[in-house]
């Protein structure tokens, strides 16, 4: 019962506290900027290639309607490139033509045949190319200038195996710039389409990585708070169970001597002795057998042999009439209100009864003189019982706070500190928890919490 509980209160805390940290935040911010660094750098590089390739293609088509017109010349007898040259820049589809050169292989003496001024002459990576590979190259308008593409292309010799000379043409590029402007665009939209499915398919991955990551460290941190309570429960069983044996044993051994002690008391006040002093003998006497009847009462139920209920209301006025002599010779008075309709097995019952008259004795001897104790019992709306015990006390030091339920940690002088290790492991036992609830300058709150019926 009482690891179900502190499981649901937990699991709830986990729930409440749980949110995405800033660090998932910013690793998932660093992880989309790489993807989107690296499709931006990859949809330069297509672009590039692609621009590259569409220029060859413009110039291979060139080249092929040169090497055409060159073949259809040496079959009829002709092996003139100067003439075609000039046919192939007449055709139609060659309207664009600004300038035609033409170079010997080793990129000299230039021929001008259209244009204002020859072609740049051909570097070493243009009088390099072999047949059938040209030299294409690009450049964009700027300004008033249309754009231009520039193209080299070797020309074979009559062999076939060799080069005779090199074409240089500088020809219009609108078209060309057009297509590169339809392809950049088509481009862009899917690499903005790729970051978008991309982005978010790694975002939404992130986001549950690091969530489930999160729910395992919150299941982690409340497993090890369960097991550091288990840890402290067991230690304050194993003290307080040393204790019950010794307890157990002085009833036994406490029981002869004490009928003993009351017939030596009614021995007194038969001869004659101090009215006042026998009667406050005879009353601690009393005090102490009903104490051990109690105990021996609560260790025979714990056997079963009777079982019952008791309402709540009818056991909370039990505690006023466990209130110590000497309390009640201060004008301390206890005031029992319960608002509970809990009926309690005989077992749980005696056990709570114990607790309330050891969190009543404590809070009697905090009080001031003539200041009442209270105590209330009230239902929760989730099926717990919560019952209060406050005095009006000047409430507890701060050093006392920090080892309440120790067995070494005691306020009162000689105290051992048993009374609320004790109290504690019997709520426990039936799966409370007694805790302190509040303490200041206006008096201390103690609340024992039981677990709905039947929980």
């Amino acid at each position: 019962m009482e690891r179900r509980s502190l499981g649901s209160g937990n699991q709830m805390g986990s729930r409440r506290h749980f949110r995405i940290p800033w660090s998932t935040a910013v690793a998932t911010a660093a992880a989309l900027a790489v993807l989107a660094s690296a499709i931006l750098f990859t949809r330069a590089r297509l672009q590039r290639d692609l621009h590259t390739l569409l220029a060859e293609r413009e110039g291979r088509s060139l080249a092929a309607l040169f090497e055409g017109r060159m073949a259809a010349m040496r079959a009829e007898g002709t092996d003139d490139p100067l003439l075609a040259a000039v046919e192939v820049a007449a055709m139609p589809q060659m309207a664009g033509i600004r300038r035609i050169t033409l170079y010997d292989a080793d990129g000299r003496l230039p021929t001008r045949l259209v244009g204002p001024e020859p072609v740049a002459p051909p570097g070493p990576d243009v009088r390099n190319l072999g047949p059938g590979q040209v030299l294409a190259t690009f450049s964009p308008s700027v300004s008033n200038l249309p754009p231009s593409l520039r193209v080299y292309s070797p020309v074979r010799d009559e062999s076939g195996a060799g080069t005779s000379g090199i074409l240089a043409v500088d020809m219009d590029a609108a078209d060309l710039e057009a297509e590169y402007r339809r392809m950049d665009a088509t481009i862009r939209r899917q690499g903005l389409l790729t970051l978008a499915l991309a982005g978010g398919a790694l975002g939404v991955a992130l986001a549950v990585a690091f969530a489930g990551l999160a729910r395992a460290n919150a299941l982690l941190a409340e497993r090890t708070e369960r097991l550091q309570k288990a840890n402290r429960e067991l230690t304050l069983a194993a003290r307080t169970g040393a204790v019950g044996a010794v307890a157990s044993h002085l009833v036994h051994g406490l029981r002869n001597p004490l009928a003993g002690l009351q017939g030596f008391v009614a021995g007194l006040a038969d001869g004659g002795a101090d009215s006042a002093t026998v009667a406050d003998a005879s009353a601690t006497a009393r005090r102490m057998k009903s104490m051990i009847d109690e105990v021996v009462r609560v260790l025979r139920d714990e056997d079963g042999v009777h079982a019952y209920e008791i309402p709540m209301a009818e056991l909370l006025p039990m505690t006023a009439c466990r209130l110590p002599a000497s309390a009640a010779g201060r004008g301390i008075r206890v005031e029992a209100c319960s608002e509970s309709g809990r009926l309690l097995p005989n077992r749980e019952a005696n056990l709570v009864l114990l607790i309330a008259e050891n969190l009543v004795s404590n809070a009697a001897e905090g009080s001031p003189d003539g200041h009442p104790v209270r105590v209330t019992a009230v239902d929760h709306p989730d099926g717990s019982l919560e019952l209060r015990v406050a005095d009006e006390g000047p409430g507890l030091p701060e050093h006392v706070r920090a080892n309440l339920f120790q067995p070494t940690a005691s306020t009162k002088p000689g105290g051992s500190g048993l009374g609320l290790a004790i109290t504690r492991r019997l709520a426990v036992s039936i799966g409370g928890e007694v805790s302190l609830e509040s303490t200041g300058p206006q008096g201390t709150v103690f609340l024992l919490r039981l677990p709905p019926a039947g929980a």
